[in-house]
């Protein structure tokens, strides 16, 4: 079905306003996760691990998360996975040291390796025909906006009010998520894949790659980017403490400006999708908008204050949001939706890996082994680098 405004779908409509819902959450997340950790914990070892411990059941468990959303479809696993973020979340408050804390981020981590592929399935399958890009420009508009939101919202209610009181909003926000999947009725299951013929998933997942070459120009720079990204937010929170010298809520707000810079991104990317219309086009918006985003946030490390701060982290959001709209797009164009979900289950605990690597790569500047500058000048080459080979050889990648 074609038709002239996507909000004229009803299955687009629908995941849209559940991941409404559940981005503004999971960025609030995002945002108090640190707050408690820190004002209970610490903020060194303490807190590089309860960020990994988040990523790691991610990383470990995606194959088996890969079966269920193909047993029995997406929307199902994914109600309950978030239902069991909701009941967990509270826990985080009255946990009695930092390991019980970080047991309860393992656990909200395992389901969240459900949400996510799920999610992604369940949002490709509501797309119609013949508007990836406006409306994978859409859905990361609405993951930026609550990233703009979501973030300040937890530092002011935590500030006016208590952590306790932040979690258990949080919790209630998810129950509202939750609810709204159930009206949602895609749950179509994936067909079986073209290699069902190879039961193994690391077989499958060969296959995927193998058949598909473009892919690697689009996962090499995106792992790089996720280093980088799971070192942002540690950074994020060191630079407003120690450069900045400024109370831990504040960097709540360098965290949503990114968001901010998205929303301008958005515009950007509508425009793209008129004009870039074939693989080539589209591959170099990606890797441009990859290279402009990794060097622009590089620049954070001089800012001398925090309004210079927010405003280079609104100007990195630009180029990152048309990459993202630009990533999907050529996934979904290369890859029929069984292939997708297989790819992202593929993906995603890589990209997690990457975000883990960054996270923990932290603990370089937390033991004295790095000055802050040193940790941000390894984290932004390890976005940028990988960039340029395909920008030298872009011809001969979609040429393949």
């Amino acid at each position: 079905m074609t038709t002239s405004n996507l909000w004229g779908c009803a299955a687009f409509r629908r995941i849209s306003f559940v991941l409404v819902v559940h981005s503004f959450c999971s960025w609030m997340f995002v945002a108090a996760l640190p707050l408690i950790v820190a004002a209970r914990f610490g903020t060194g070892a303490e807190l590089v691990g309860s960020l990994a411990f988040g990523l790691l059941p991610r990383i470990v468990f995606a194959p088996l998360a890969t079966a269920l959303l193909r047993r029995t479809g997406p929307r199902i696993p994914v109600f309950c996975a978030i239902l069991g973020v909701a009941t967990a979340i509270p826990g985080l408050a009255v946990a009695p040291d930092a390991t019980t804390l970080q047991a309860i981020v393992f656990l909200i981590g395992l389901a969240d390796t459900v949400i996510t592929p799920g999610l992604l399935t369940l949002r490709a399958a509501s797309v119609p025909p013949g508007r990836n890009m406006e409306a994978n420009t859409t859905f990361q508009a609405i993951d930026r906006c609550a990233k703009i939101f979501g973030p300040p919202a937890a530092g002011l209610t935590a500030a006016a009010t208590s952590i306790s009181i932040t979690l258990i909003a949080l919790a209630l926000g998810h129950v509202v998520a939750a609810t709204l999947l159930l009206r949602h009725s895609g749950n179509r299951r994936p067909r079986e894949p073209f290699v069902s013929c190879t039961p193994s998933f690391r077989q499958e997942a060969i296959a995927i790659m193998r058949d598909n070459p473009l892919l690697w120009a689009l996962l090499l720079p995106a792992l790089g980017y996720m280093v980088s990204l799971g070192a942002l937010q540690p950074f994020l929170f060191w630079l407003n403490r120690d450069q900045f010298h400024l109370g831990p809520e504040m960097w709540t707000v360098l965290l949503g400006a990114q968001g901010l810079g998205a929303l301008s991104g958005a515009l950007v990317s509508n425009r793209l999708a008129r004009v870039f219309t074939d693989t080539r086009a589209l591959l170099l918006a990606y890797l441009v908008a990859s290279l402009f985003e990794g060097v622009s946030t590089f620049a954070l490390i001089f800012a001398p204050n925090h309004g210079t701060a927010t405003a280079l982290l609104i100007l990195g959001g630009i180029p990152e949001m048309v990459a993202f709209a630009a990533y999907f797009t050529l996934v979904q164009r290369g890859l029929p939706l069984e292939r997708q979900t297989a790819f992202y289950a593929l993906t995603l605990p890589l990209m997690d890996l990457g975000l883990a690597a960054g996270v923990l790569s932290g603990a370089m500047f937390t033991s004295g082994l790095m000055s802050l500058g040193q940790f941000w000048l390894y984290a932004s080459a390890c976005a940028v680098l990988p960039v340029l080979p395909f920008l030298a050889w872009r011809g001969r990648v979609t040429d393949l």
